[in-house]
């Protein structure tokens, strides 16, 4: 019966993707740019972070001959193309000719096999060479998403093969930049606020692949209080493809107003920061009498949504020693023990966070 599901299964999917494909010369790609038919989506180009070394050895390549690697579209409903995979590469080759908004032409460096490339630019380099350069040929993949923004960023996903490692999160942003820009830099500016980084005990990397943003998403999800896990199968479920489907929800929802849920997440952390600070989010040691430890999620998943939804009221207790005995909940060590699946803990320390607030004196 399994068997007899998983062909059903690949014959209805193997229908849905629809794809053609061309080899096409790097002067027609620069072409059909300037001409309006392929575009960089601003939310990929975002990602657009190859140093000058990385960017002159990938002309180097194309200049001695080594094969470009294939680049995916997405074509729309009106023929026009979005760059999907290959935006580090064409972005590249269009800096080279000046044609890249926002950055200046790019000056080459001498390379292991090109050292006379030192201090050139594509208006000083010689034609013969700007030629073999036009003349490359790159396969081009397209594939049909028609107008659908999930479908694209579905895509961007699974194809992001650009030589540049991008955390969930990394690649999440370009999903809200799809669907909401201003939405996006509303909660962009919301992740540097002050106390909220005050309650943190993030390492660098951390901050550096995004992971506080992500946290953001995990609250906005939480506060939301929508999700239908029926929808969700916590034995096999990625928490990334979880909160990449809540987060495409949670923008679309009209009834969620992100402006005075912002103004909430400000005065919750105001609080948090003024009661416990770096503690926050640490774990409490009954037998020490202390908070210890690293950033936990299940702490954040326990405490923040609830302490959001009952603020008025917490302004006038003991917040530390109520988050103190938290951690002799029953329900709350239960949900947070190891073993638990992320998406059930998720849930479960959410609807803990908000029982367990709206009671405490």
């Amino acid at each position: 019966m399994s068997e007899s599901r998983l062909m059903d299964e690949l014959a209805k999917e193997r229908k849905n993707i629809k794809t053609d494909s061309y080899d096409m010369s790097i002067g027609e790609i620069i072409s059909l740019y300037q001409e309006g038919d392929l575009k960089l989506n601003p939310a990929y180009q975002r990602l657009y972070r190859w140093d000058t070394d990385h960017k002159v050895r990938f002309i180097e390549s194309i200049l001695i001959g080594i094969p470009i690697p294939e680049i995916f579209v997405a074509q729309k409903e009106d023929g026009k193309w979005d760059i999907v995979d290959g935006v580090q590469r064409i972005s590249t080759l269009l800096q080279l000719v000046g044609k890249l908004p926002g950055y200046e032409p790019l000056k080459l460096e001498g390379t292991k096999y090109l050292p006379s490339l030192s201090g050139m630019t594509w208006e000083t380099m010689p034609n013969d060479a700007k030629r073999l350069l036009k003349r490359a040929r790159i396969g081009v993949n397209i594939i049909l998403t028609e107008n659908s923004i999930e479908s694209q960023y579905e895509l961007f996903q699974r194809l992001n093969t650009g030589g540049v490692s991008l955390e969930s999160q990394e690649i999440r942003n370009c999903l809200i930049i799809m669907l909401d820009a201003s939405y996006y830099e509303k909660i962009n500016t919301l992740k540097d606020y002050e106390h909220f980084k005050d309650c943190l005990t993030l390492s660098e990397d951390k901050y550096k692949v995004e992971y506080h943003m992500e946290l953001i998403i995990r609250y906005l999800i939480a506060k939301r209080n929508k999700v239908n896990y029926k929808n969700y199968n916590p034995t096999t479920e990625k928490l990334t493809d979880f909160l990449d489907h809540e987060t495409s929800l949670l923008i679309a929802d009209e009834e969620f107003n992100i402006d005075e849920e912002i103004e909430l997440f400000k005065t919750t952390f105001d609080l948090l920061a003024k009661k416990l600070g770096k503690d926050t989010f640490k774990k409490y040691n009954n037998e020490k009498k202390c908070f210890e430890g690293a950033f936990s999620n299940a702490s954040y998943e326990a405490i923040l949504v609830g302490v959001a939804e009952n603020i008025e009221k917490l302004q006038s207790i003991d917040l530390k020693k109520c988050i103190e005995k938290m951690y002799d909940e029953e329900k709350f060590l239960t949900y947070s023990a190891r073993g638990v699946r992320v998406i059930n803990r998720f849930k479960s320390l959410n609807e803990f966070s908000r029982e367990y607030f709206a009671n405490a004196n």
